[in-house]
């Protein structure tokens, strides 16, 4: 049994989900970097309100990749080779049906989206050019959300890193390829994240096929017609698509606000927020490496491991938060130049650059612990958190953005991550009865 945890096994294990996870938003920042370069602020706002379309649909089943890490790490454990199979053949599956059904109600979906955002002619435009092209992906999305969680339950570190490290690499340099050298524009971005959903997808599986050790027999096959299994897979993640549905109200008010004060204002926002993300992935990479112990302290029934994760933890989140706080103020102004040519957009974005270091220590916390919670698997505690969120977001943000304008629009955001944290910090004591 063990009952501490070293620095030297944390980093070993956080590290290479960092270096997985920061890869994301630095290929948003691009995208947007390079529409930032283009002669109009209207790029920009397209690709943001199209990356938030999808950011939707792909975040509200981001319970695939969460919920095939369970079942593949439980089949490892089990040495089962009916259950490894399984953990990856059922919710490809599912992955498959739901990218279908999106394929068949895309154009709907589009419609309502542009009628929601009520952005300008010209961004709509812009936005059916990129979102006609992206739409394509979401088999390959999805399915890359299967492999990928598969992969990690099987302890397959290094094909997990190498698939998401390149692929967003890939996708960043075709952007740049595309935009600047070849001269597509807006198409550019989208066929770039296209080619490098499909170069996802099959390096995945060459890694399932290389490192999986899958055994397929007809007994197998004939399990996946037993609809039980699937419906138990889904009722699993039934907090974690709550909190998700959240999370996207979330963001959705925050994108409609910034869009009601006109395409400067949803642009500057979008350059600051790729910023933020930024950082938030960072500390997206320290939770999950916090649930994969915490997920080991539930299975020893060892609080003091738990105890051990959680000290470990905070402080490697405090030396990190300090550092890139100082780091912002010095850069703030330079990444915000960084992503746009356009003088009026640049300037706007950066009297709001504060929120580049409030954000981070406002939602750090939360963010942590999060990972510590779905770990040992106490997702009550997650969806309570997120509904008393998402209301306080909606009434905060219609009193404070009346007042201030768009700083009334960063502070709810950046309140309510705040509050987040502090209800997180509340629940904590009641992790002790999954440890008895």
């Amino acid at each position: 049994m063990l009952s501490q945890l070293t620095y030297k096994e944390y980093l070993k294990v956080t590290i290479p989900f960092i270096l997985s996870t920061a890869t994301q938003p630095l290929l948003g920042a691009v995208n947007t970097a390079v529409m930032g370069h283009m002669s109009e602020a209207f790029y920009i706002a397209a690709v943001s309100l199209g990356v938030i379309l999808f950011n939707n649909i792909y975040w509200l089943f981001g319970f695939l990749r969460v919920s095939t890490t369970s079942f593949s790490a439980q089949a490892l454990g089990s040495e089962s080779a009916k259950d490894k199979f399984l953990a990856l053949a059922r919710p490809l599956l599912i992955a498959i049906v739901i990218s279908l059904i999106f394929l068949i109600i895309y154009p709907w979906i589009f419609k309502y989206y542009a009628l929601l955002m009520k952005p300008e002619s010209q961004v709509v435009e812009l936005m059916k050019n990129y979102c006609d092209i992206i739409i394509w992906g979401a088999p390959f999305v999805l399915i890359n959300y299967v492999t990928l969680g598969w992969l990690m339950g099987q302890m397959i570190i290094r094909y997990t890193m190498f698939m998401q490290i390149s692929m967003n690499v890939l996708n960043i340099i075709l952007s740049i390829v595309f935009v600047f050298i070849m001269d597509m524009n807006i198409q550019g971005v989208a066929y770039a994240s296209l080619i490098a959903q499909i170069y996802g997808c099959i390096v995945g599986f060459i890694a399932i096929y290389k490192r999986g050790n899958l055994t397929i027999r007809n007994e197998y096959i004939q399990s996946l017609k037993t609809l039980q299994p699937f419906l138990a897979m889904m009722k699993v993640n039934v907090d974690l698509m709550f909190r998700t549905v959240c999370l996207l109200t979330i963001n959705n008010l925050f994108a409609i606000a910034g869009a009601s004060m006109g395409t400067v204002t949803l642009a500057s926002n979008a350059i600051i927020l790729e910023i933020i993300f930024i950082v938030v992935y960072f500390i997206d990479g320290m939770a999950n490496g916090v649930s994969v112990f915490s997920g080991k302290a539930k299975g020893y029934k060892d609080i003091n491991l738990l105890n051990s994760v959680l000290k470990i933890s905070l402080r490697c989140l405090a030396v990190f938060i300090i550092f890139i706080s100082v780091i912002m103020y010095i850069t703030k102004s330079y990444f915000i130049n960084m992503m746009t040519d356009l003088a009026v957009v640049a300037n706007y974005a950066n009297d709001y650059s504060i929120y580049l270091i409030l954000h981070p220590i406002c939602a750090c916390v939360g963010l942590l612990l999060y990972g510590m919670y779905t770990g040992i698997g106490n997702t009550a505690s997650i969806r309570n958190m997120m509904f008393v969120a998402v209301i306080f977001f909606y009434i905060c943000q219609k009193i404070l953005m009346s007042y201030l304008g768009n700083d009334g629009i960063w502070l709810t955001y950046n309140l309510t991550y705040l509050l987040e944290s502090i209800i997180l910090i509340f629940y904590l004591p009641s992790l002790k009865k999954y440890f008895n």
